[in-house]
């Protein structure tokens, strides 16, 4: 990946949003958004440990539009900023993976 340690530190605070929205909306009882929003970061941790590129362009192409397309914009608007910061490591990830 590009560089491990910012990537590194943009999945745990993915993880850790994540993991903040599952429990309060639990005490609200919403399941069915619980399970679309671990859904979305079940992956994450995997790839903390693995720094997997291809992993990341999974969560990038796949798991973020799918979340995106289930959830409301309000439910965007939080996750944007984090998502801005990951959208330049994924082209470099892009990048390297062309050139290969």
């Amino acid at each position: 990946m590009s560089d491990p340690s910012d990537v590194k530190d943009i999945l745990q605070d993915l993880l850790t949003m994540g993991l903040i929205r599952i429990r309060a909306l639990a005490w609200e009882g919403n399941a069915d958004r619980c399970a679309i929003e671990a859904d979305h970061i079940h992956n994450l941790p995997r790839l903390l440990a693995h720094e997997e590129a291809d992993g990341l362009v999974y969560y990038w192409e796949a798991e973020r539009p799918s979340y995106i397309r289930q959830s409301e914009p309000t439910h965007l608007a939080m996750w944007e900023p984090l998502w801005r910061r990951l959208q330049a490591h994924i082209g470099a990830v892009a990048t390297a993976q062309a050139s290969r």
